[in-house]
């Protein structure tokens, strides 16, 4: 059931940088205007900045918290269920679990304020501290089981560049492969794909894809700290959390086309440089030389060319 404070926050928000006032606000709801204060109230304790304006209404100014209503609202593409919490162990593990015990409509996406065990490839850690990044996954329902995982993760990884690039126009952002991104030669952005695989069918139609976007955090733990950034000043995160749904729900549609390539391989930080790259069962070194058209990295070794579906790379000579 929505409640008086919802529906009156979807008043601002349908109607953004315009007064309304109590009478107003009451006429169009069919409330009483007490109600309509005591909203207001209610909706300033939990984070929302209104301002009284004397003779002209209230009008909403933002609000620094996560908010699943302002991100909807903003979402242009996007049209799955938003979630937000004020803290979760892992917005991946929270995403899988409600997709294993079929509690969700796909698309879908879980937020937290903060994580208390947020993770990366090999498990590991994403410090995630409240107000100063944005942390999510998101899942999908793909038309056909996934044939190519390799164009899906670095093309969410491009989408994910592109809109921040945006903005932060000023940061030197690049894309380690397979799907990190680097700002000004410290990780900045951790994103992590999986493909949840159907019992019956033994199909991977599913994927969850979880993204640590460091913002304006500074306060890395001792082990961290040499090798993870930040992107630059904190901005409006419900508006950039809808612009990254959004940029992902149109790449889940073309990621197939290859199309993004041409960019991934302009801001990688991995090609013509030394590597090494670590695989399921080795370590290798040798130079990156490529990005093919199916996203696979090619490694020049000492004993020649090889071609990577998947791994990790662990170092880059940047000198």
């Amino acid at each position: 059931m929505v409640t008086t404070r919802e529906k009156v926050l979807a008043e601002f928000l349908n109607q953004p940088n315009r007064a309304l006032t109590g009478s107003e606000l009451a006429t169009r709801l069919q409330i009483s205007r007490e109600s309509i204060w005591k909203a207001i109230q209610a909706l300033r304790k939990n984070g929302f900045e209104i301002q009284g304006q004397p003779a002209k209404g209230y009008i909403y100014l933002g609000t620094s918290k996560l908010s699943a209503p302002v991100i909807q609202t903003a979402c242009r593409k996007f049209r799955g269920q938003v979630l937000v919490f004020d803290e979760l162990s892992s917005t991946q593990d929270q995403a899988k679990a409600a997709i294993s015990h079929r509690q969700v409509t796909l698309p879908a996406v879980w937020l937290a304020e903060s994580q208390t065990a947020g993770y990366g490839r090999r498990g590991r850690q994403f410090f995630s501290p409240a107000a100063t990044g944005l942390y999510f996954s998101v899942a999908f329902q793909l038309a056909v089981p996934l044939q190519n995982p390799g164009l899906l993760t670095t093309g969410v990884a491009e989408a994910i560049w592109q809109v921040l690039h945006s903005f932060y126009p000023q940061a030197d952002l690049q894309l380690k492969w397979v799907n990190d991104i680097y700002c000004n030669g410290k990780k900045a952005v951790g994103i992590l794909t999986e493909a949840v695989t159907d019992l019956e069918t033994q199909s991977a139609q599913t994927v969850v894809i979880g993204c640590g976007i460091n913002l304006s955090t500074t306060n890395f733990p001792t082990e961290l700290a040499p090798k993870a950034g930040k992107l630059g000043d904190l901005v409006d995160r419900n508006q950039l959390a809808a612009a990254l749904l959004d940029a992902i729900q149109i790449r889940i549609g073309d990621f197939t086309t290859g199309d993004f390539l041409t960019n991934y391989r302009k801001h990688s930080l991995v090609l013509g440089r030394p590597v090494e790259l670590r695989g399921a069962h080795e370590t290798v070194h040798g130079t990156a030389t490529q990005i093919n058209d199916d996203g696979a990295l090619v490694v020049i070794t000492p004993e020649g060319s090889r071609t990577f579906v998947s791994g990790e790379v662990t170092k880059v000579n940047v000198k």
